[in-house]
């Protein structure tokens, strides 16, 4: 769903704070991306235990202007603080830009090294792993490793069999909360993709149908992505280069859930918002992130399906850092244990190197932003796939919910989202213009 227009009969209520704000922000991820070649070096060098733990470079956060940034965004709360007359409007904007401003100095920390200081405001920013989550998660890959203890397969034996050690280290009660028994089958679409073009004309063909017309995609050269993305910032769906494309391979039906995520929420969403009567919903209220993944996600699985809730590999993995069934853990020790976790689910020849280079991937996302030596201090932004089965949740209660998901960037989990847009009226009437 999307709105048909922009709001032409009534001005948005924060249009004199929105373009200020949005000539401020940024995606933070995006500094943290290394160079690929620089990258894929150090992950030889890992692999291989010429290193006890790498060295992440980071090019483009030496070009971020953190001062900068931080001067415009204190500027724009004290105008907001001392010139919006209304109170909800000046409350969703105080909040987000404290957590602007969080961000700014949590790359200011990965630029000088600090990783105990990145670490703390990433922890305020995108919060710690909870015990209702890792409850389940424990559980669940428990119960998967102990399926394995007699398998034939040598290596994956072992990694179940150091899977179960590591969990039975741990008191994990009964879990509570929706069954993903409500997670479905998905559609019937064969065949595989060709080729990044193929992947290209794809994205592109949906964002014209959509009318998404400020949008492009673009395939990674220097980055190294490994993971189809989007770039708020400059309005680009990011596609990894053909050679990652056909290391990871790539289905027909697998694309079309990556459309659906990439697409027809995060760039529908950021479209959405825009139009709405509170236009900050293009770019996301505070702590958004949980929700924004978790429909993304949830809208994914109606067409690839789904056997398990998303997010728990990168849940686990930050866990585990932080110091789950154990000690806080650096690079090299939390890999060790992801790549036996990642040996579960990898079968097919040379199963074991497939595994390390995943678990790599898995390890480098949660502790770009810091040196990778400090146990404990890593990047919880991946927290929020796990919004996925709190989206569940909430939809298995109510299942009228999903007609709000479109209105634009917020955390329908979150009541206190909720009941801010209810105040403003937008969760009704902004329904009303969707084009359904």
């Amino acid at each position: 769903m999307k709105f048909e227009n922009a709001s032409s009969s009534v001005e948005a209520l924060d249009s004199r704070w929105y373009r200020r704000f949005e000539e401020t922000a940024f995606d933070d991820y995006e500094s943290l991306a290394g160079s690929r070649d620089a990258r894929a070096g150090e992950r030889a060098r890992f692999l291989s235990g010429e290193v006890e733990n790498p060295t992440l470079d980071y090019p483009f956060l030496e070009e971020f202007d953190d001062q900068g940034k931080e001067a415009a965004l204190l500027a724009l709360k004290e105008d907001v603080l001392d010139l919006e007359t209304n109170e909800v409007v000046k409350k969703v904007y105080r909040t987000k830009i404290n957590e602007s401003i969080a961000t700014v100095r949590m790359l200011s920390a990965a630029k000088s090294g600090d990783d105990r200081r990145f670490a703390r405001y990433s922890a305020f920013i995108y919060g710690l792993p909870q015990p209702d989550q890792m409850n389940y998660i424990a559980s669940t890959v428990y119960e998967q490793a102990k399926q394995l203890l007699d398998d034939p397969d040598t290596e994956r034996r072992q990694a179940a069999e150091r899977i179960v050690a590591l969990l039975e280290k741990v008191d994990i009660p009964a879990v509570d909360g929706v069954s993903r028994e409500v997670l479905p089958e998905g559609q019937r679409i064969e065949g595989e993709i060709t080729g990044v073009d193929e992947v290209v004309g794809m994205f592109t063909q949906a964002l014209e149908e959509l009318g998404l017309d400020d949008w492009e995609v673009l395939v990674d050269t220097d980055r190294g992505l490994t993971a189809f993305s989007v770039s708020q910032e400059t309005k680009t769906v990011k596609i990894p280069s053909e050679e990652a494309l056909a290391e990871r391979g790539l289905s027909k039906r697998n694309l079309k859930g990556l459309i659906a995520h990439e697409v027809e929420t995060h760039a529908l969403r950021r479209h959405n918002g825009e139009r709405s009567k509170l236009q900050l919903l293009g770019l996301g209220l505070d702590r958004y992130l949980k929700g924004e993944e978790g429909v993304a996600t949830y809208n994914e699985q109606q067409v690839t399906g789904a056997r398990e809730f998303a997010g728990i590999p990168r849940y686990f993995s930050i866990a585990l850092a932080k110091g789950f069934a154990g000690g806080p853990r650096d690079f090299r020790q939390t890999y060790e244990i992801m790549r036996d976790y990642r040996l579960l689910s990898t079968t097919g020849d040379n199963a074991v190197e497939k595994a390390g280079r995943t678990a790599w991937n898995d390890c480098v996302r949660i502790f770009r932003g810091t040196t990778c030596k400090t146990p404990g201090a890593v990047y919880t932004k991946d927290l929020a796939y796990m919004g996925n089965r709190e989206v569940w949740t909430l939809v298995s209660k109510d299942s009228d919910v999903v007609e709000t998901f479109s209105v634009g960037k917020f955390d329908p989990t979150n009541e206190r989202h909720v009941a801010l847009l209810s105040q403003l009226g937008i969760l009704d009437s902004d329904l009303n213009e969707l084009d359904t």
